[in-house]
């Protein structure tokens, strides 16, 4: 069964504070590390963000998304 979510929040403010990739020589991909603030509706208050994500080349020559871990710094 799909649900829609409505969540509580009109729009999100990216701002990238730090991004550090590193070539992954197993499979010729990417690993990237990316450090940023989110900024919730019109909030000047942000929540830290830290997330991490493994981009793996395809037979196509582009890339997809291999694994990805996102974490949401609140304290």
């Amino acid at each position: 069964v799909n649900k829609l979510v409505s969540l509580p929040f009109q729009k999100i403010k990216h701002e990238l504070v730090r991004a550090d990739c590193q070539p992954n020589p197993q499979n010729n991909g990417v690993i990237v590390f990316v450090v940023g603030k989110l900024f919730v509706d019109d909030s000047q208050s942000p929540l830290m963000f830290a997330q991490v994500f493994h981009l793996a080349p395809n037979p196509s020559g582009g890339y997809f998304c291999l694994n990805d871990l996102f974490r949401l710094n609140t304290c």
